[in-house]
């Protein structure tokens, strides 16, 4: 059985134009689309969203997807929190969440992902 970590380094390589930047001293930004990876993956605005961000020195900025029931087992499995695809890292850790919403279906997702990353829904 594979784990979440396996999953997402399996995708990285199977793409091109992958960006990986050194997170020393920039503004961490993860870019979400609040859907499946390929959903994601075949919308131009946001790959062109993704491009412009890790254009800035100051910033690196690497993308996050709704898991897919494969890979929520995953999570569920191993209790872990939503991560990146670029460096798996969790999405609470990042200093800003970027959605990029193309439908309206969509937006009940954005409350799926923020629980899963283990981010609460309400301030307290």
């Amino acid at each position: 059985m594979a784990n979440i970590t396996t999953l997402l380094r399996k995708r990285l390589s199977e793409e091109r134009g992958t960006v990986t930047k050194d997170w020393g001293g920039k503004i961490s930004i993860a870019l979400i689309y609040p859907n499946y990876y390929q959903v994601g993956m075949s919308n131009l605005g946001f790959q062109v969203v993704y491009g412009i961000l890790n254009d800035n020195p100051a910033i690196v900025s690497e993308r996050a997807f709704l898991p897919d029931q494969e890979e929520l087992s995953l999570y569920e499995r191993a209790d872990q929190a939503l991560l990146s695809l670029e460096s798996q890292t969790p999405l609470r850790a990042f200093d800003l969440l970027a959605f990029s919403l193309s439908f309206e279906n969509d937006y009940p997702n954005i409350l799926t992902i923020l629980e899963l990353s283990k981010i609460p829904l309400l301030s307290k």
